[in-house]
């Protein structure tokens, strides 16, 4: 608006004398206005492009309580995996932290496939609950059941 009163302001006594309607004078003045505009945002200037590199870019660093936070999570998850049982831990390991196929663990350790998936499943449903228990401080899991470890196929034998 203010640069169509800009332009309003500056005409000439002649360009002033030959408007006949003020209102489309106006309204075209302020379309004109918007119009320029759309086109210098369109080119960019080289004077930006010499001061891209003297702008601060964000720093992408963790804030120190999100550090520490992630430090706790990786503590939480390490007891949790270090509580399964020793086959279950080993099979868990393989195959989420080293990324082995389940092929190639299973005839790495002498059991099925199907025994490595069910290893898997049992380990994070086991982790999972034990770190949020920990986490939450109660001793439920998330469906509200106590967190008790069940006596079965994987318990070792001693």
């Amino acid at each position: 608006m203010q640069e169509t009163y800009a332009r309003l302001l500056g005409l000439s006594e002649s360009a002033f004398a030959a408007v006949r309607n003020w209102q489309a004078f106006l309204f075209t003045s302020a379309r004109n206005v918007t119009l320029d505009r759309i086109r210098k945002s369109r080119v960019v200037s080289y004077d930006a492009l010499a001061e891209i590199e003297t702008l601060h870019v964000l720093d992408q660093q963790p804030s120190a309580d999100e550090a520490l936070n992630a430090r706790q999570e990786l503590a939480l998850l390490a007891e949790a995996i270090a509580s399964l049982p020793d086959r279950c831990r080993e099979v868990l390991t393989l195959r989420k932290l080293y990324g082995l196929p389940q092929r190639e663990i299973a005839l790495r350790l002498g059991i099925s496939e199907s025994t490595v998936e069910k290893h898997v499943a049992y380990g994070v449903r086991l982790c999972a609950e034990q770190m949020f228990a920990q986490r939450s401080g109660q001793g439920t899991r998330l469906d509200g059941a106590p967190t008790t470890r069940r006596k079965g196929l994987f318990d070792e034998r001693k």
